[in-house]
């Protein structure tokens, strides 16, 4: 079986840069299936410790399928959480141990339930609940997709299989839930889609010379501090008619982005309007045309889903 690469890199390199349910959790109406690739792998060990886990082989599968292990009980994963998690993937052919997360609190990067990255691995989380331990049975062509491109050399056996014993250590808002604030005058107005997602109209008039910060939504969580690592979605478009995006998490790859506010190279503006800012808030964002921008004014709007302290 083809090894893909380290799962461990490929989170790391994205740091560059909720609606609740009845359904109870992994085989409930709406959440990814149960199913015997996944149910006959067992794994012993603490939550948060490496498990010693038995694959029976060959484990094949024609769909991903998810069993719980261990039953958490915090928060419950829906389409478009962040998650961060503890893993072991094994080579469902051979039982083989590829690779693991380490167990060391060095991969806390968040992976995005609904987003491309990882896309099946990750998604077969929701419904799962924080401080649940599952093993996943994913189709190997679909998770070397997700991390090598579509055109991903296939497998011999089209439903040859990845398992991965995961910890759900963590999870963070998937969208702003803070308290609708007024408009300002002068100032874009924001719609968000029931994902979450900002839709931003741009007035008509100039920008403004100087930076703005303006609180949309007021969220009730923890103050962002300047040692935090800031977990937010955003869209960025410019202040122009017609205006255009410049860039937007919600749409290029659907993840959540880390944003290490005392890293010396995150913009000084954008780090001074994120810094205080409670966690669940949207924030605002408006840069005023400079040379550093090819002169166009910029609008942001962040979504402030959580903090890694």
């Amino acid at each position: 079986m083809r090894k893909i690469p380290a799962l461990v890199v490929t989170v790391g390199l994205l740091a560059s840069m909720t609606a609740c349910s009845t359904a109870t959790g992994p085989g409930s109406a709406g959440c990814p299936p149960t199913g015997d690739a996944a149910s006959v792998v067992t794994a012993t060990g603490d939550f948060g410790s490496k498990p010693d886990v038995d694959v029976p082989t060959p484990i094949v599968t024609k769909k991903t399928e998810v069993s719980t292990l261990i039953q958490g009980d915090g928060q419950r994963l829906v389409d478009g959480t962040p998650v961060v998690i503890d893993y072991t993937l094994f080579d469902g052919t051979t039982g083989q141990e590829l690779e693991d997360s380490g167990y060391d609190g060095s991969t806390n990067v968040p992976l995005t339930v609904g987003g491309q990255t990882l896309a099946p691995l990750v998604d077969a989380l929701e419904c799962s609940t924080v401080g649940s331990r599952v093993a996943v049975a994913v189709k190997a062509s679909d998770l070397s997709a997700s991390i090598n491109g579509a055109a991903a050399t296939p497998n011999d056996d089209p439903d040859a299989a990845y398992v991965a014993v995961v910890d759900v250590k963590r999870a963070f808002l998937a969208k702003a839930d803070g308290v609708l604030q007024l408009g300002a005058n002068g100032l874009p107005a924001v719609v968000t889609a029931p994902d979450g997602a900002p839709g931003i109209t741009i007035p008509a008039g100039d920008a403004p010379t100087s930076e703005v910060v303006h609180l949309v939504r007021k969220g009730h969580g923890p103050t962002l501090t300047a040692d935090d690592t800031a977990v937010v979605q955003f869209t960025a478009v410019t202040w122009s008619q017609p205006s255009t995006v410049a860039g937007s998490t919600w749409t290029n790859g659907g993840s959540a982005t880390p944003v290490d506010l005392g890293d010396a190279q995150i913009p000084d503006d954008i780090r001074s309007a994120l810094v205080g800012q409670q966690v669940g808030s949207q924030v605002m964002v408006v840069l005023p045309a400079s040379a550093a921008s090819g002169g166009s004014a910029y609008v942001y709007v962040f979504d402030v889903l959580g903090a890694i302290r």
